[in-house]
């Protein structure tokens, strides 16, 4: 099962309608529990919004007791990253915005950067399936993470994959070929090597594909050609043109990490804060805020541990850089 739970943001825009399709018929797919939240600024019409929403859902195959309903006041995109983090959701699915086949609202772009968990921004296509589904990948640790990821959602959904690589061609066919040997499993796969700009490529590739989605790591795709973390998918997902799977590729182990680096990890279920120092000794502490306990993740730019909830900020050692949080991260 690649997701437990799908969380969908809901304005009760006609966008958002179609966005809330696809999560249903993902959550349905895959066997997972459907929340549908409305972080709402005027509370007028929201209960019937939600129990629209919810008869929606039903209309996919997924039972009433597979889907709750919350409905909170407050801004949307930190509304949706609080009750992700807490209802501990695997995948969040919103619109890109009203009527946008490619700028995303400013809604979709501050989740895009604070997300707890994977995000799934819905464009106007018609349609909830998906058939076809182009995944990015150079090869990286991460890219892998985000490949797996996008194996997965095609196999629950019986979509055909097709890989881009962007860079040399030789280098290309040896990674997407091992990329195929150990994700593909039964699912049907084609590649595409391809040169020139990575993030334009992306996008050309999944045009040439026919792909209904793009899946992409949010901190992969940096290895090929050495361009800075993060501009390759951000690229993506503001010019798109079809649905984007942004896949939250944080979580590692700790023999991934070099000197002066640090990530989270799991061990027995709990997500830390690991950092590896100058003298390669292994610093772990907890990844819970210490303002209200959402998950930290790790800016490779500032070298820090931050909250995508309120924007504490912690140094490597734990120590508070900025707040709201008053209290460093405690060691684990």
């Amino acid at each position: 099962m690649t997701y437990g739970r799908v969380l969908f943001g809901t304005d009760g825009s006609a966008a958002a309608a179609r966005a809330g399709e696809v999560a249903a018929a993902l959550a349905a797919a895959q066997g997972a529990k459907l929340t549908i939240l409305s972080a709402y600024l005027d509370p007028r019409g929201v209960d019937e919004m939600l129990a629209d929403a919810s008869t929606s859902a039903q209309g996919f195959g997924l039972r009433p007791t597979r889907i709750d309903t919350v409905k909170a006041q407050g801004p949307p995109a930190q509304t949706i990253a609080e009750v992700a983090e807490e209802r501990d959701v695997g995948l969040i699915v919103i619109s890109r915005g009203v009527g946008q086949k490619v700028s995303l609202s400013e809604v979709a772009r501050r989740l895009a950067h604070r997300t707890p968990c994977d995000l799934l921004l819905i464009s106007d296509r018609d349609g909830d399936r998906y058939d076809r589904i182009a995944i990015a990948t150079d090869g990286s640790v991460t890219a892998d993470r985000a490949a797996r990821k996008g194996y997965d959602l095609a196999d629950a959904v019986q979509a055909r994959v097709d890989l881009v690589f962007v860079g040399h061609p030789a280098t290309g066919g040896l990674i997407t070929q091992d990329t195929i040997a150990v994700f593909a499993g039964a699912v049907e796969s084609g590649v595409q090597l391809r040169q020139g700009d990575p993030g334009d490529e992306i996008l050309a590739g999944a045009r040439d594909a026919g792909a209904d989605l793009v899946v992409v790591g949010n901190k992969g795709l940096a290895g090929a050609k050495g361009f800075l973390l993060g501009s390759v998918p951000e690229k993506v997902i503001e010019n798109a043109d079809r649905d984007v799977l942004l896949c939250r590729t944080i979580l590692q182990t700790a023999t991934e990490l070099g000197k002066g680096e640090g990530g989270i990890i799991e061990r027995q279920g709990e997500k830390l804060a690991a950092y590896v120092d100058q003298n390669g000794e292994l610093q772990l502490r907890s990844a819970k805020c210490t303002h209200l306990g959402c998950t930290v993740g790790w800016n490779p730019a500032e070298k820090t541990f931050d909250c995508p909830c309120h924007g504490s900020r912690f140094a490597p050692d734990g120590s508070v850089v900025n707040g709201p949080a008053a209290r460093p991260l405690p060691p684990a």
